[in-house]
């Protein structure tokens, strides 16, 4: 779909409006039957209502199933990496068998197998590929991957520092990126000069043949998406602009916990920077972010939580470019949707300043009770059944922790059932818990 000749003069209202309508439309989509296609609507139209603090039919649900369905489906994470078909087996099993969910998606957060061996990752470990392969999911390897006298190189030319710095030093496909020249050397005939390397032209003719792969992977979950969507799942997370804190990004990927910690006292002018030049890199992403099928934008949040950092050390070097990234979404008609992930319960008091349904904010281990009085009227909230409890516990304890969420957090509006977390094993009858709650405890009068 594309925008309106007019984008430019709708408030930022309207144009969300304009992407809800999108989401609502599902342009392209065939559905199986018209009652797919119905509960389908009726499904978006339940998380428009929560998204703007409005009083749906009842309380959406989000099931954390992730990678669920490999497992449910006789498989696993490592198994879903190289046997495609039985990828598809596996996601429609669960379906058949599960029936109702508001929302629901493929498998594309698994990777290709094929794909991940070649590249050789040291910041990723996978099932067969680092980890074992009964591992239920990835990791992901933190890492002082840029030294503190690096920033000058980083502030020069971010592209370049990437490209032969960062691309060799964190992924064994690229090692021979370091042998490239400078980029902004790099005009005409010098490109071939640079493939005459051995090396150099190895890894390209790598990344040629591995294009074969990408497009069977990306096919076949293309097919289940399809599939998905037929059936009258509308998509949430992942179908949309996924973002981040600008803070984030330099800490997660470059500087690591050890190396962001000592930067906040020793080169705080250097964190504010980088995040200054990040933002401005967010903000022209978002500018251009065409109208998709979904306009939630995923924000998986890491070192702002209550645990990491001070009040004021919050307030100084992560909100003010995070908040600005929200803006940025919320004037283009996306919604964000920050996954807190640890305790956000401190910083609820500091989050609070973002126009009224502008952003869901989705809670992993904070105090519910305490999120619905302060962002009551200003923010949808998402959360929290703990993911444990999901995978360990009994249908009836997950029944009672909906209800006791549903009872706090439902009232006027506005609020979104979710775990705390992904679940990749554990009794089916607990996620049918979830769904049963928001349609016993959940309507609204």
């Amino acid at each position: 779909m594309e925008k309106p000749a007019n984008w430019s003069e709708l408030s930022w209202e309207q144009k969300r409006e304009v992407r809800f309508q999108a989401w609502r439309d599902a342009e392209g989509v065939k559905f199986i039957n018209n009652e797919a296609e119905e509960s389908y609507k009726t499904r978006v139209e339940r998380f428009i209502k929560a998204i703007k603090l409005e009083k749906p039919d009842r309380v959406p649900v989000m099931l954390p199933v992730h990678s669920y369905p490999a497992n449910y489906g006789g498989s696993n994470f490592h198994g879903m990496m190289y046997d495609y078909e039985k990828m598809r087996e596996c996601w429609i099993k669960f379906m058949d068998d599960f029936g109702d969910m508001d929302t629901f998606s493929g498998p594309g957060l698994i990777p290709s197998g094929i794909i991940s061996e070649a590249m050789c990752s040291k910041t990723t470990l996978l099932p067969g590929i680092g980890l074992p392969e009964n591992s239920p999911t990835n990791q992901f390897v933190e890492g002082e991957y840029m030294s503190p006298d690096e920033y000058d190189l980083l502030e020069m030319d971010e592209s370049d520092f990437n490209i032969r710095t960062m691309l060799p030093r964190t992924t064994g496909l690229f090692e021979s990126f370091r042998k490239l020249p400078p980029l902004r050397m790099l005009q005409g005939t010098a490109w071939i000069t640079a493939l005459a390397d051995p090396d150099i032209r190895k890894t390209f003719q790598t990344l040629m043949d591995l294009s074969d792969e990408y497009k069977r992977w990306t096919s076949a979950n293309q097919e289940i998406r399809n599939l998905v969507l037929s059936r009258g799942y509308p998509p949430l997370m992942g179908a949309g602009l996924m973002a981040g804190a600008p803070f984030d990004f330099l800490a997660d990927m470059l500087r690591g916990t050890r190396g962001i910690s000592q930067d906040m006292f020793r080169r705080p002018q250097r964190i504010h920077d980088f995040m200054e030049r990040r933002l401005k890199m967010n903000q022209a992403a978002i500018k251009d972010f065409p109208i998709t099928i979904s306009p939630i934008a995923m924000m998986p949040l890491h070192k702002g939580d209550d645990m990491f950092m001070s009040d004021k050390q919050f307030d100084e070097f992560y909100w003010p470019t995070l908040k600005a990234t929200f803006l940025a979404m919320i004037e283009e008609g996306i919604v964000p949707m920050p996954f807190a992930e640890g305790r956000y319960t401190l910083r609820l008091k500091q989050i609070n300043n973002t126009p009224p349904s502008g952003v869901v904010w989705y809670f992993d281990q904070t105090d519910m009770e305490l999120a619905k009085k302060t962002l009551k009227g200003i923010c949808c909230l998402a959360g929290n059944v703990p993911t444990s409890m999901i995978m360990t516990g009994t249908p009836d304890e997950v029944k009672a922790e909906c209800r006791k969420l549903i009872e706090t957090c439902a009232p006027g509006g506005g609020y979104i059932l979710a775990a705390g977390a992904s679940v990749e094993k554990g009794d089916i009858n607990n996620l049918r818990a979830m769904m049963e709650s928001a349609k016993e405890y959940g309507t609204y009068k």
